[in-house]
C-alpha cells in the first residue's frame, strides 16, 4: 500500500506531503512571545515559543490532478485547520497534490530560507532576504533548495532539513516561522493522502 502511493507521487512529478487537518497540536514551550518593543533586550530565543501540528491532507487520486486535492486552510495562531472553506481565519493554505503546496492568502506573503546553520528558536525575520514567492512545494533547485521536501527513494517526500517559511501578516506586520520536520504518506495508487508535521511560531525580532 505505501509502496503503490510514493510510486503515484513520483510518477505525478507532484508531492506527497504537506495537508492540514489538525490531529494534533501540542505546546513545545509555555513563554509567552515577547516584542522587541517591550524589552529591549529582547529574549533569549527569537522565537521564544512554538507549536508543533500534526496536518492531515485530503484523499484523491493524483491522476485526477491536483485540483481534486482542494485546499486545507490553516490558523497558524490556533491550529484550527478547516478542508472546505477558511472558516477558522487562515493564515496560510495548503493545496495541489497531496495538499503539499504551500499558499498564502491575500494580506500575507510567503518567504523562504535555507540555511543548515541555522536553528528554530534563533531564527530573525532579517534572515529571510529573498523576495517574497507565491508558493513552495517540492525542491526543484538541486543543493539549493527553493522547496521545502525532496522525492527521495525509496523514502519518499522528505523534509529538507535547515529550510525555513515565513509567512507575515502585511497589515499587522506578524511574522510566523515554519519548519516541516515530518510528512508521510497513506492509501493506494489510486486513493492516498499526505501527513506531515509541521512546527511553527511567532519571530519576536527583526
Amino acid at each position: 500500500m505505501k509502496k503503490n502511493f510514493l510510486k503515484v507521487i513520483k510518477s505525478t512529478a507532484a508531492i506527497a506531503a504537506v495537508a492540514i487537518l489538525a490531529v494534533s497540536c501540542t505546546k513545545d514551550n509555555s513563554t509567552k512571545p515577547q516584542s522587541s518593543s517591550a524589552d529591549s533586550k529582547l529574549s533569549v530565543s527569537a522565537v521564544p515559543s512554538s507549536n508543533t501540528y500534526t496536518i492531515t491532507g485530503r484523499w484523491g487520486n493524483p491522476a485526477s490532478g491536483p485540483a481534486v486535492f482542494g485546499t486545507v486552510y490553516v490558523n497558524l495562531a490556533t491550529g484550527a485547520q478547516d478542508t472546505t472553506s477558511n472558516t477558522v481565519g487562515a493564515n496560510v493554505l495548503f493545496t495541489s497534490t497531496n495538499n503539499s503546496v504551500v499558499k498564502v492568502p491575500t494580506g500575507y506573503s510567503l518567504k523562504y530560507l535555507y540555511n543548515t546553520s541555522a536553528t528554530f528558536s534563533a531564527l530573525k525575520i532579517s534572515d529571510f532576504t529573498a523576495a517574497a514567492v507565491a508558493s513552495v512545494g517540492q525542491n526543484t533547485g538541486g543543493t539549493t533548495p527553493n522547496g521545502w521536501y525532496n522525492y527521495v527513494v525509496p523514502g519518499g517526500v522528505t523534509p529538507i532539513s535547515g529550510f525555513y517559511l515565513l509567512v507575515t501578516n502585511t497589515t499587522t506586520n506578524v511574522n510566523y516561522v515554519i519548519q516541516f520536520t515530518g510528512a508521510v504518506g497513506q492509501g493506494t495508487a489510486t486513493n492516498n493522502r499526505g501527513v506531515y508535521t509541521i512546527k511553527t511560531g511567532i519571530i519576536n525580532n527583526l
